[in-house]
Order: C-alpha cells, then structure tokens, then sequence
C-alpha cells in the first residue's frame, strides 16, 4: 500500500465504528494496479476483499480525468455482485501534483430508510386520498466486482439476458457487442483481461484483439 495512504487508516476506522455496519468502507490504491486495487475494506457489504479489482466506475475517472475538477462525488447509485444497491461516495486522494493516487469510498445501505419512505409516502397518501409523487430510482452508476472473471461472466450475462450459452453459444456480432462494452466500461485497463475474455468466449487472443481494434476504428 503507498505509505502516504497508510495515513488514512486511523481515519477509516473511526469512520467505520461512527457509520455502523450497514456502511461499508474502502481505500483503492491506484499504485497496487487496478486488478488488485481495494486494499482496506470495513463492515463488508459487497463481498469483496482485498486485492479485487478497481470498479468500471474508478476507471471511468481514471480514463476521463474526473479527479481534476473535483475532490469527491458524493449520493450515486452502485450494485453488488448479489444485487444489492446502496448509495455511494467517493472522496479523491492525490498526490502533490494532483495526480490520483487513491479513493476512499462510503457505501451505505438504506434499505431499511427506503422501507420507510415507502410506509410514510403511502400513509400521507391515505390521509390526503391522492397519490403523493414518489422519486424516480436513480440509474446505477458503478458495480461491484469481486474479481476480474466476474466482470465477464456479468457483461455477459446483461447482453444475453442470462441465456444458456451452452444450449444457445454466442454469436459473432454477439461476441464483438459484449467486447464493445467491456471496451467501453475501461475493462482492458485491467490485466489479462484479454485473456479472461479469450478463456469465456473459447477463442484464441488474437481474435479477441482483432476485435478490440475493429471496435476503435468505429469509436
């Protein structure tokens, strides 16, 4: 871990004892490499641990130089590998030259307060005899993945609406569209990831490059 992010430890912890369990922790080292970039995680709620890939939310920042304007992005929507959506902020560490170098991340559950929402909005609705708006569900905005497989087998798993590939194997067109995604989400800023998807589609790696440059001609 970068010694200047090994500072940030006392405050984590103090963080996560004042948010309670149902808010989750994390410190990303952009310097571990981001196939391995959560290196502290507290009050776990999407399962990962440490060493799991940075998220295509992270990379996205990465690629588009997010962190510049910005010191934070605070109450966006994010989803677990096992479907849970919790509401995310993500506070920039740089270094002196304002480059970034990590990420601390608050990931909070509000189930139980939507719940909530959900009984007051239908009680004022009975007392007033009309029905009372009620927000529309924000767009999820980043995922958790717990390694850099799971980030395939979900992409995947999205674009065919979760067919039997074994009854049914994917198309070529079906093959570059899944690629163009993870394209576009930065997945092959990750390592091997290449050759992740080369192992899922049972093609060569070269064909998964021929691909990836067939998809930049046209981006």
């Amino acid at each position: 871990m970068n010694s200047e992010l090994k500072k940030y430890i006392p405050l984590l912890e103090f963080l996560s004892h004042v948010l309670g369990p149902r808010s989750e922790i994390v410190l990303q080292d952009i310097g571990s490499g981001l196939t391995s970039s959560v290196v502290y995680i507290k009050n776990n709620l999407s399962g990962r641990e440490i060493g799991a890939p940075a998220t295509d939310f992270l990379i996205k920042i990465l690629r588009e130089k997010g962190y510049e304007q910005q010191d934070f992005i605070t109450n966006y929507q994010t989803m677990t590998a096992s479907g849970l959506t919790l509401e995310s902020s993500s506070f920039f560490i740089k270094d002196e030259l304002g480059e970034l170098i990590g990420m601390i991340c608050i990931n909070r559950d509000n189930a139980q307060l939507q719940t909530l929402e959900q009984l007051l909005t239908e009680g004022l609705a009975m007392i007033q005899r009309e029905k009372v708006d009620k927000r529309p569900p924000q767009e999820i905005t980043e995922n958790f993945y717990l390694n850099a497989d799971h980030v395939v087998e979900d992409t995947i798993q999205q674009l065919t609406n979760g067919r039997n590939l074994q009854n049914e194997p994917l198309l070529k067109q079906e093959k570059i569209k899944i690629v163009e995604v993870l394209h576009d989400r930065g997945f092959f800023e990750l390592k091997d990831a290449i050759v992740k998807v080369a192992q899922a589609f049972q093609m060569s790696e070269v064909s998964i490059y021929k691909y990836i440059q067939e998809i930049k001609k046209t981006h």
